[in-house]
């Protein structure tokens, strides 16, 4: 029987993923989970305390595996040394490989393995913080869920899709890019995006994601496009009363772990384009500016601003008022996640507020102390716009 997609009328024809126990909309994408049959399973009755018949994990013996090897579920019929076993002995056996082989089902591979990456990626600590976290991501949601979650309006009901299922499917056919290349890659990036939420909603350790996503190859795309999916997946669960309220971060405390990574990003950016005595001064009067203007501090004129983008501009101010400007622009922008011209318009904006007279603690960056070298950088900034 060929099954049709019902998301908002589509009616397009449904592919069956057997593997992953999904059907596809072949045109609009929308993905359907829990669709096998018993016969798609080998599970005639696959939940519950009446389950006679369940699929196993059929690459349990495989080499590598991480459940080690199964017993023979028949018994076996001699010892190691080949001699036969007494009836007695091939009953006790045959019952230890059936409880054997009840460990051994297979119910949520992807959640399973996801856990082990985040341990693998930040340690075991981790994994038991963010295990609900984890649970919400890579498993999907009880049956009972999701009929009620068909019955939502279409927003709602997308937010509760599995996350793990449309981040390893993002952007389809027309842009790969927003999703890794490989399972591996996609269970990277879903370790990476839990573990950046959970820092300010479970208070585990603060991560520093730039040097993670270098690190692993996770592009800005496919972090922000996961940890999108997930938080808004997380949220729709608390709304239908299915998880936990996390309770955030002060946001005091969560600008300070912000301002701690952009100032270590800037300082890795620019250790290779500048010499090490340099970079010790440029860092302390770095450290000096922003202290100046009242950073990181909810309180502070710039609060309304991301603090990496105020570290990345109060950085080139520095660098200009010491000469060091000239070809470090993208540097410091790339440093911060945005682009140079962005950096520059939001600097231009902070000079405006100081000038006209609403950001006085920024005379440290725009005072006339520093016109000299701001006139002697305009040059080369002309010249470093003209290169990109």
């Amino acid at each position: 029987m060929e099954l049709k997609c019902d998301e908002d009328g589509c009616g397009g024809k449904l592919e069956l993923d057997n593997a992953r126990g999904e059907a596809v909309c072949g045109d609009c994408g929308v993905v359907f989970e829990n669709m096998l049959t018993d016969a798609d399973t080998n599970s005639g009755s696959s939940l519950g305390e009446n389950r006679h018949n369940e699929a196993v994990n059929s690459g349990a013996d495989a080499p590598g595996a991480k459940h080690g090897t199964r017993m023979n579920v028949w018994g076996d019929q001699v010892d190691a040394h080949g001699n036969r076993l007494n009836k007695a002995t091939i009953r006790k056996f045959r019952d230890l490989a059936r409880k054997d082989r009840a460990t051994q089902r297979d119910t949520d591979p992807m959640y399973t393995s996801l856990m082990a990456t985040i341990q693998e990626m930040f340690g075991a600590d981790m994994a038991r913080a963010v295990e609900l976290l984890a649970r919400a991501t890579g498993r999907k949601l009880k049956p009972w869920q999701e009929a009620r979650r068909r019955t939502l309006g279409s927003n709602e009901k997308r937010m509760l899709k599995c996350p793990k299922t449309a981040i390893c499917r993002a952007g389809g056919k027309e842009h790969p890019e927003l999703r890794g290349a490989t399972e591996k890659d996609n269970l990277q990036i879903m370790a990476l995006a839990i573990a950046s939420i959970a820092s300010k909603w479970f208070h585990t350790i603060t991560i520093n994601e730039k040097m993670l996503m270098e690190s692993y190859g996770i592009t800005q795309k496919q972090f922000v496009n996961a940890k999108k999916i997930i938080r808004q997946h997380y949220m729709a669960r608390i709304r239908m009363k299915w998880a936990p309220q996390p309770k955030q971060l002060h946001a005091a405390a969560a600008r300070e772990d912000e301002m701690d990574k952009a100032a270590h990003n800037l300082e890795d950016a620019l250790a290779s384009r500048l010499a090490e005595a340099d970079l010790g001064t440029i860092m302390d009067a770095f450290f000096e500016a922003m202290s100046d203007i009242g950073e990181p501090s909810v309180d502070a004129t710039t609060s309304n601003v991301p603090i990496p983008m105020v570290a990345g501009c109060v950085m080139y101010k520095v660098l200009q008022s010491m000469n060091k400007g000239k070809g470090n622009l993208n540097t410091v922008a790339k440093a911060v996640n945005c682009s140079g011209a962005g950096l520059k318009s939001r600097l231009a904006n902070m000079e405006e507020q100081y000038n006209s007279g609403k950001f006085p603690e920024a005379e440290t960056l725009f005072g006339s102390s520093i016109d000299e070298a701001k006139e002697s950088s305009s040059k080369a900034e002309s010249e470093e716009e003209s290169e990109e």
